[in-house]
């Protein structure tokens, strides 16, 4: 008989093994699984990862749990970010995939959603009352150097060294890839008094409050998280750039990325108030540009709408992210400018 009890640290080594042989995509180690589920920040052994087990005690299932704090209004509340979702090739894992999941949405959270469904997960999740994030469902996409850009679609088609879709996320003809001379409304120049700042963990927390004042729901970082979590991204992926865009002597926002000089860079998190987006994310393009991308994407959050379209940027279907909350207000603020939930805040290692 399956039994479905909380991760313990002496289980990562069989749980590694189990993704390595079921996740053909994942590259981590067990280190990585112990910085995201155990020993980061907000980790909470009231709201931990799980693993199926059999009779014998063998891992045949795990879901992983990677605690957030957000602020809903004035309220401190918890929230988990579900990862790895993974089952053994075993006649004797049975619905373990299911209960692993029910048992992680029935936890004492006051949100839980996931970056990465695939269609089957998805139909459990909205079996146990989850929903799809419509409003994160695409990507965006700009073109920022169209020549470099097309030779490296081009080549990596003919060479498929990386998934196009890393490349052109959106299958659609981007037309404001015929640059500035003929598509200047796509490429509008940064307001003179705008700048932007490498930003260290403690300058971007010393700002937060600030920063998110024009919002009802978001996830309340603070230096030690993002600390941690740039270091994360650093170890797996390459350093991410971090930034804080001002007006004057004022931050109106901040932003992280990973750079690709020559590729597709890919936006994580854009933060900012309301009144002044537009801003902040032309300063990323102005940056991710004189770096070196080619082509900028990113996942499109509902403050973003505005200045996504007035640069022309194509969208395309992206992943399946899913929402689960017992309170319906939350569910509904998570489709309204007023939150803010990113791929930072969420799986970032899939993008």
């Amino acid at each position: 008989m399956t039994e479905i009890r909380p991760l313990e640290r002496s289980d990562l080594p069989a749980v590694a093994s189990l993704m390595d042989a079921r996740l053909p995509a994942w590259t981590q180690d067990v280190s990585f699984l112990a910085e995201t589920l155990i020993d980061q920040r907000w980790a909470d052994a009231e709201l931990p990862s799980l693993v199926a087990v059999d009779g014998d005690g063998a891992i045949l299932g795990f879901i992983g749990a990677q605690v957030r704090r957000i602020r809903v209004d004035a309220r401190k509340l918890r929230a988990v970010c579900c990862s790895h979702l993974v089952v053994a090739d075993d006649p004797r894992v049975g619905p373990a995939g299911a209960l692993l999941l029910r048992r992680m949405l029935s936890g004492k959270q006051d949100l839980t959603w996931t970056d990465t469904a695939t269609d089957g997960v998805a139909r459990m999740w909205r079996t146990f009352g989850g929903h799809i994030d419509y409003a994160r469902s695409f990507d965006w996409m700009l073109v920022l150097r169209s020549v470099r850009w097309a030779r490296e679609v081009l080549t990596t088609r003919v060479r498929r060294r990386v998934p196009v879709r890393q490349l052109a996320p959106a299958r659609a003809i981007p037309l404001h890839a015929v640059g500035p001379r003929f598509a200047p409304h796509s490429f509008p120049s940064l307001p003179a008094d705008v700048r932007g700042e490498d930003a260290t963990a403690a300058a971007i927390a010393e700002s937060f409050d600030d920063l998110t004042r024009d919002l009802r729901l978001c996830v309340e970082y603070d230096e030690e998280s993002l600390d941690h979590l740039f270091s994360l991204i650093e170890s797996a992926v390459g350093p991410p750039v971090h930034r804080i865009v001002r007006r004057g002597e004022v931050a109106i926002g901040w932003y992280l990325y990973l750079s690709r000089p020559g590729g597709a860079s890919r936006v994580l998190h854009v933060c900012g108030r309301d009144s002044e987006i537009e801003a902040v994310l032309g300063e990323l393009v102005h940056n991710a540009r004189e770096r070196g991308s080619a082509v900028l994407t990113g996942r499109c959050e509902p403050h973003l709408r505005t200045p996504l379209i007035r640069r022309s940027a194509v969208l395309g279907f992206a992943r399946c992210p899913m929402i689960h909350s017992r309170e319906l207000e939350i569910t509904a603020l998570l489709g309204t400018g007023s939150s803010l939930l990113t791929d930072l805040d969420g799986e970032w290692l899939a993008t």
